[in-house]
């Protein structure tokens, strides 16, 4: 005896597809999200990064970092000492730029000197930095701010760095100073050079007790 037909299966009653699984995030492209110096002047917040990067080039000529402030409330005049201490791979102290020893590295660091007052307009004291001479031991640079005569920072007002292209005088990047602690120096920016072969230059705004660069060496080393 023929039994039923088997029971035709209602393609409606079949169970749902799993969906598909979404797409893996496309991986973001290298330097993505990175500031350069392609959309003009470059004011960084603290702890902020720029990349010395325009038109797809890494900034490789020579930068003048000038570093300015003034007395705080019309005080008494301020006489701060602006330094670059040159760090190689392993964060190694290679030589210290200040006013005792004005020119390092050949030649490819300088200072423009000391400024003993902080008085009048533009950069109290300027470090000048050949960044395409420098040797390739030197992978990190800390720019960094001292008072000698022991003054606070709670004393200075308006305190800045600011990369500038040697060659055209254009202003690159700026950092202003916000707060102030009541300590001798400060770590105003660090400029680390990548693999790539770019520098990167990144706002700091630290402050360290020491009234000499000879005491930076090991706070700037470790905040690399």
């Amino acid at each position: 005896v023929q039994g039923p037909p088997p029971p035709v299966a209602d393609p409606r009653l079949a169970a749902p597809a799993a969906p598909a699984a979404p797409p893996a995030p496309a991986a973001p492209a290298p330097g993505a999200g990175k500031i350069n110096l392609d959309k003009g002047r470059v004011n960084l917040q603290k702890n902020q990064t720029v990349s010395l990067v325009k038109g797809g080039k890494p900034l490789l000529s020579q930068v003048k970092m000038g570093l300015g402030w003034e007395p705080a409330y019309g005080g008494k005049d301020i006489d701060l000492d602006a330094s670059v201490i040159a760090y190689g791979p392993q964060r190694n102290h290679v030589d210290s730029c200040y006013f005792g020893k004005l020119s390092i590295v050949n030649g490819a660091i300088k200072h423009s000197g000391d400024n003993l007052t902080g008085e009048g307009g533009g950069d109290d004291e300027v470090i000048v930095v050949d960044l395409g001479r420098l040797p390739q031991d030197v992978t990190g640079l800390v720019f960094t701010v001292n008072s000698f005569s022991g003054q606070k920072f709670t004393q200075v007002a308006k305190a800045y760095c600011r990369l500038l292209d040697a060659a055209t005088g254009e202003e690159l990047v700026r950092f202003d100073l916000t707060n102030a602690e009541a300590q001798t120096g400060v770590m105003m920016a660090k400029m680390i050079k990548q693999f790539t072969g770019e520098w990167e230059m990144t706002a700091m705004g630290d402050f360290v007790k020491s009234r000499t660069v000879r005491g930076m060496v090991k706070p700037a080393a470790q905040a690399l």
